[in-house]
């Protein structure tokens, strides 16, 4: 039951009890008050310490710059003119004034065809295009550097006087092949004398008729005629120079063979002599890089008793046997699967001595030997009947470049010109006697005119072999030269079986590592260079279940070597050749081409253009993707008769170093307009070319070490004024800040502000202080930086100013670790910064710990408090309520009283009233 009595107002009282206790348990939670408050200073303290803390980690931070020597040693690079070039420095960099003159950027090939009345209507017509590498070309850009055993030509002026007597002066400061000195010359509308190559040496021909001397000399210092090998005079119309296409001791192996060099295996014997005396001697090449290493390596090798050297040609290896075994022979084997005896020529048995192939073509040309895929041609002699019915033999047999069957048929005075193709691929050969009858070749001895593709009769005039499958592909090459991204791929053979081929290691790969690799797997493939010479062969040597696949594996490899995707049915080869080709149908128009093109993954850009002019103003357009030489290509449009034509030819970046005379300077080519390999650690960017020099200067890069400081200058002064900001007092407002007199913040001021002030006498250099160097302590506490004096400093003793910031030098202690013993002011600093932040036993760490330690004792009597206050709280309720109760017990009795009173008042009055 209960007794109807409320804590809110008395009901018997009237008294305001709930307030009464509220008050009372006011004026008892004074502590409970005070050490909450506490607690929210405490934990402003913390907060104000952990702000300091990320000032301190921050200006740690920016003082690692000053322990090593990074900003120290970067350098800047300033251009005279950055229209035309513009750098960047690497800390490799060499410091310098470099001087530039860039002739040439960077192009990209672009091929048009003849035009067509529309784009989307008329058919272009069926047949094949074809387009590969640019090095499936038959014709080349002989370097001038390459000539003359690698000697090179020395650039400068030439003055040919023609049989007139006519002279000029010919410019060839700025030449870099044998193309260049042929345009020079017969670019000269002053002479009557055209220039031309011929096999291993120039040719001068006189047209003037005239009996005077054709004379060629050198003009100024230069040997640049007597380098070219036709400096002289003849009275003749003819001035056949010296041979100058020679190898030598400077020549490159990667060069030889066409640019496909000799294969090798690394570290094992390439090939075996065994000399007359029956003494075997192991040659393994890995490591030689010229003519001259290699013939040096074969001489010490067999210590004498083969001696190698270059042939009488000027363009073979020769072997002589001296071993003194009677006369007997020697013999050269290959090892360990390598092609370095065949590709030198040399392999087999030799009675006395040997001169290997020929190693190089003729000046503009490749070999025979490289056609057909690498399986030459046999040479012989070919019959040719002209259209007019006569017949013409022609001797092959001693041609060793696709130049030399040229010149050699169009020598035979036949009724008949012959040519490389409109593709460059292959030979054409045309009839010019205005005949009606049929061209037929055949071979008389040999399979050349069969193997030429020529053998037969033609209809038509001309005669055109296709493509002649010129090897540009064998083991020698190398991966970067074929542009392919050294990562890894999943191969997959017919059996279903699957291993990861890993082209990442070693440092210059070639298609034989790759090849190795892949047969190394014991998988039911057999890789090899294709019969065409133009790239990869997975060959199916298992059940054939299923397609041979390739996949990537994270890079692009597969794909830059051609052999990303599957075979087109299980049990077939995977041919990964770099030739592409398009099937274009009966009724394909030229967008239809276009597309096809795009979709055939030849690396080709396909467009049309329509040039408005006459009823076929529609054109295909092929444009390179990639820029450079390297980004050349071939296209053979298989006889559709596009009437293709280059608008502009692949070309390498080329600019002169050194000197503002091109003829003193240093040529450097590059297939990108980014040359990286100029000056080390510097990158140059080409934007345009000049016609004079452009200025690059190298140099340190104060700026990055006057930045660095600044950026230490300004984080120590935000820790300053964040310092300040909690550890003062407001005499006006009389405002404490939260860590005033804080024990930590002391430390970290002394300790810092003695790091900073201190001398060093530790360094050796004339800078033993930050003082000396621009670095102060001014107004406000603040660190001030004088830049002109850090920098002058820089200036007259960078060493030194080095040393101040990042000595280190240790020495090993008995434990055996190394213990510093002398430091800079950077190490010092950073060191002093390792102990301020350090999250175990750093002055804030210990701080922010003793307040977390006083944080927690307030909470414990926080709860202490809080129980006694409930406790208190309860005993009054329970006190009021008794009160209340008591009152209401005393009121109940009052009343009962009262009403006793009136009940015997009503029967005295009755009975008053009886009476």
């Amino acid at each position: 039951m209960s007794s109807g009595i409320s804590l809110g107002t008395g009901l018997v009282s009237g008294l305001p009890t709930a307030d009464i206790i509220d008050q009372l348990m006011s004026i008892e939670s004074r502590p409970k008050v005070q050490l909450e408050r506490r607690n929210e200073i405490l934990e402003s303290q913390r907060g104000a310490l952990q702000d300091v803390s990320s000032k301190l980690l921050g200006l740690k931070l920016s003082a690692n710059g000053f322990t090593n020597n990074r900003h120290f040693r970067t350098f800047s690079a300033e251009t005279s003119n950055e229209n035309v070039l513009t750098a960047s420095a690497s800390r490799t960099a060499v410091p310098g004034n470099y001087s530039f003159t860039v002739k040439q950027l960077v192009a990209s090939q672009q091929t048009i065809t003849r035009g067509f009345a529309d784009d989307n209507t008329t058919p272009v017509g069926e047949g094949t295009l074809t387009f590969q590498r640019g090095e499936a070309r038959l014709s080349a850009q002989t370097k001038l550097s390459a000539l003359n055993a690698g000697q090179g030509v020395q650039r400068g002026t030439i003055r040919i006087t023609d049989r007139a007597g006519a002279a000029a002066d010919i410019d060839l400061s700025q030449a870099l092949t044998v193309d260049d000195v042929l345009d020079a010359i017969n670019s000269q509308i002053n002479l009557n004398v055209t220039a031309s190559v011929d096999g291993d040496q120039l040719k001068l021909t006189d047209h003037t008729g005239l009996a005077g001397d054709l004379s060629v000399v050198n003009l100024g210092s230069s040997q640049t005629a007597t380098d070219l090998g036709i400096a002289g005079s003849v009275s003749a119309d003819e001035l056949v120079g010296q041979q100058i296409n020679r190898i030598g001791d400077s020549t490159q192996l990667s060069t030889v063979n066409d640019g496909n060099g000799i294969h090798h295996r690394d570290g094992v014997t390439d090939f075996r002599i065994t000399d007359a005396a029956g003494t075997v001697h192991g040659i393994n090449i890995t490591g030689l890089n010229s003519i001259g290493d290699l013939t040096a390596h074969i001489n010490e090798i067999t210590n004498g008793a083969i001696t190698a050297s270059v042939g009488d040609d000027g363009v073979s290896l020769k072997l002589v046997d001296t071993s003194g075994g009677g006369g007997g022979s020697f013999t050269v084997e290959a090892r360990n699967s390598s092609r370095a005896a065949a590709d030198l020529g040399i392999e087999g048995t030799h009675a006395g001595e040997v001169t290997g192939h020929r190693l190089v073509a003729g000046m503009n040309s490749k070999l025979i030997r490289q056609l057909n895929g690498g399986a030459g041609i046999e040479l012989g002699t070919i019959q040719i009947t002209n259209r007019q019915g006569a017949t013409t033999d022609v001797d092959l047999a001693d041609a060793h470049s696709v130049q030399d069957i040229i010149d050699r048929i169009n020598a035979a005075d036949a009724g008949v010109t012959a040519a490389l193709n409109d593709a460059g691929n292959g030979l054409a050969l045309t009839d010019t006697t205005g005949g009606t009858g049929t061209l037929n070749l055949a071979d008389l001895t040999g399979q050349a005119a069969a193997q030429l593709s020529l053998a037969g009769d033609h209809d038509g005039q001309t005669a055109d072999s296709g493509n002649l499958n010129f090897q540009f592909i064998t083991e020698a090459t190398r991966l970067d030269k074929l542009g392919v991204n050294r990562g890894s791929f999943t191969l997959t053979d017919s059996n279903g079986n699957s291993a990861t081929i890993d082209l990442t290691q070693g440092d210059e790969q070639t298609l034989g590592d790759v090849l190795q690799e892949i047969n190394s797997k014991g998988l039911a493939v057999n890789a090899r260079i294709n019969d065409t010479g133009d790239g990869i062969l997975l060959e199916d040597t298992g059940q054939g279940s299923v397609a041979i696949k390739v996949e990537e594996a994270g890079s692009s490899t597969a794909r830059d070597l051609g052999l990303a995707g599957e075979a087109s049915t299980p049990g077939e080869d995977l041919n990964g050749a770099f030739t592409h080709t398009v099937e274009v149908g009966p009724d394909d128009t030229l967008r239809d081409v276009v597309q096809k093109i795009q979709d055939s993954g030849a690396g080709i850009r396909a467009a049309i253009i329509n040039d408005g002019s006459g009823a076929s103003p529609y054109r295909l357009v092929l444009s390179a993707q990639q820029a450079g030489t390297s980004g050349a290509f071939v296209f053979d449009d298989g006889g559709l008769g596009l009437g293709a034509s280059n608008l502009s030819e692949a070309q390498d970046a080329v600019m002169f170093f050194g000197s503002s005379d091109p003829a003193k300077a240093i040529a450097i080519t590059s297939r990108s307009n980014t040359v990286d390999s100029a000056i080390p650690g510097v990158s140059i960017d080409l934007k345009s070319t000049s016609d004079q020099p452009v200025q690059l200067t190298i140099d340190h890069d104060n700026d990055a070490v006057v930045d660095e400081v600044s950026g230490f200058v300004d984080a120590f002064n935000e820790l300053v004024e964040l310092m300040d900001e909690h550890d003062n007092y407001d005499s006006e407002t009389q405002e404490r800040g939260l860590l005033l007199g804080d024990p930590s913040i002391a430390s970290i001021r002394r300790s810092i502000y003695s790091a900073l002030t201190g001398r060093n006498d530790e360094v050796p250099g004339q800078y033993k202080a930050l003082s000396q160097i621009g670095l102060t302590v001014g107004e406000g506490a603040k660190l001030e930086l004088d830049e002109e004096k850090l920098r002058s400093a820089l200036q007259n003793d960078r060493s030194a100013v080095e040393e101040l910031f990042t000595l280190r030098e240790t020495e090993e202690n008995e434990e055996g670790e190394k213990e510093v013993i002398a430091a800079g002011m950077g190490v010092k600093i950073e060191k002093l910064l390792d102990r301020l932040t350090h999250p175990d036993y750093g002055p804030v760490t210990s701080r922010t710990n003793a307040l977390e330690r006083q944080s927690e004792l307030n909470n414990q009597r926080l709860e202490a408090i809080e129980k006694s206050l409930e406790a208190k709280r309860q005993r009054l309720e329970r006190q009021f309520l008794a009160m209340e109760r008591a009152m209401a017990d005393m009121q109940s009795q009052g009343d009962a009283l009262a009403g006793l009173q009136s009940m015997v008042q009503n029967m005295r009055s009755q009975n008053q009233n009886q009476n």
